[in-house]
């Protein structure tokens, strides 16, 4: 099963709520790991340094950031974007459907979890 970090930008609620509909996931936040207030490229290279996918809801920085991580070669084990304005049982629903089915899909790629989004 994979590993997730979410970051600030993401209601902290997202990794209480993983964890009660994956038991067993380990899914952290960045505030559980002493990285509050770290800059991206800082909180993408210690999920690379820790083989976690990152969950954010920053479409620019983040973004950005990660994609320039594949491009120069650099580990990057995955990013799922998610969008703030979709209700937490949507994007918890989302995330589940990804890490128990297609996995895949996620790593080392930049991820989009939409309100309704339906997975190959």
């Amino acid at each position: 099963m994979l590993k997730l970090l979410t970051d600030e930008d993401t209601n902290p609620e997202l990794v209480v709520q993983l964890r009660r509909h994956l038991p067993g996931i380990d899914a952290v936040d960045v505030r559980e790991v002493g990285l509050a207030q770290t800059p991206d490229p800082v909180i993408l290279q210690w999920a690379a340094d820790n083989d976690r996918v990152v969950v954010s809801h920053d479409k620019s920085s983040m973004r950005k950031f990660a994609e320039d991580r594949v491009r120069e070669g650099l580990p990057m084990p995955g990013l799922i974007l998610g969008h703030q304005e979709s209700p937490m049982g949507t994007v918890v629903r989302s995330i589940v459907q990804l890490v128990t089915r297609w996995q895949i899909l996620v790593v080392g790629q930049v991820t989009f979890v939409r309100a309704h989004s339906q997975f190959p």
